[in-house]
């Protein structure tokens, strides 16, 4: 009896020991699980920083983008703006033309008759003709000259930094015509004012505000000087048309 006693101890030790290894077995596997979920979170927290970076260079990359993109737009505004300043003065240059043109055909009337290649009633007859349109003439191109200097110049292009070299050779090219604009512009208000002058002339004479001696002595001075600013405004338009397109 005791051997047999001796044994069911054992072998209920045998039970007892086998169950806590069972038992255990879950233990292990649940502190397994914490040691991975405490690994998993330490991968985590390092992927989320890498990704913060990531993230981080990302927006500086798309920063640089939109500073560059916004440099290059201010670029190109700054020459739209120039193209629209240049073109407003191709107008008026082109408007002034037109009365000093006629101005050019009142004094090379006289010049013609002088010289017995016309007849005194054509050159009257050219006289009449451009001075009638005289008016128009000045009118127009005045208001031309004002719709060019209504616009900002072309300065700032100058001063262009960092925008695309196609931007800046642009901003070169108008520049360039912008030269050459200015001195047509300054030819093209020389030669219509000589125009404004003797229309002036003409019709404070008309009106009797002016002997007829003293206009005829202002008309003769003024067709001696006229050729001056007419080659002038002739010249600095070949140069204009010449010139770089800003555009």
């Amino acid at each position: 009896m005791p051997r047999q006693r001796k044994r069911q101890r054992r072998g209920s030790a045998g039970l007892i020991i086998a169950a806590v290894l069972v038992i255990g077995l879950p233990l292990l596997g649940w502190a397994g699980v914490n040691a991975l979920t405490r690994d998993d979170t330490g991968d985590d927290s390092v992927a989320a920083d890498d990704d913060s970076r990531t993230d981080a260079a990302g927006e500086a990359s798309r920063g640089e983008a939109t500073g560059s993109f916004e440099i290059a737009q201010a670029a190109r505004d700054t020459v739209n703006a120039c193209v629209d300043r240049l073109a407003a003065g191709d107008a008026y240059v082109a408007s002034a033309g037109v009365g000093i043109g006629h101005w050019g055909e009142h004094v090379q009337a006289r010049t013609d008759m002088l010289n017995g290649t016309i007849a005194q009633e054509d050159m009257k007859a050219i006289w009449k003709r451009t001075r009638l349109s005289g008016p128009d003439d000045v009118a127009q191109a005045t208001a031309a000259l004002e719709a060019y200097e209504a616009l900002p110049g072309c300065g700032d292009l100058a001063t262009l930094e960092d925008a695309p070299d196609n931007v800046l050779d642009q901003a070169a090219a108008c520049l360039e015509r912008e030269t050459a604009m200015t001195t047509a512009v300054a030819a093209s208000t020389a030669g219509l004012q000589d125009w404004a002058n003797h229309l002036n002339a003409m019709a404070a004479h008309a009106d009797g505000e002016m002997t007829a001696a003293a206009a005829q002595d202002l008309w003769v001075a003024s067709w001696e000087a006229a050729p001056a600013n007419i080659g002038a405004y002739n010249d600095a338009h070949a140069l204009l048309v010449a010139a770089s397109a800003c555009e």
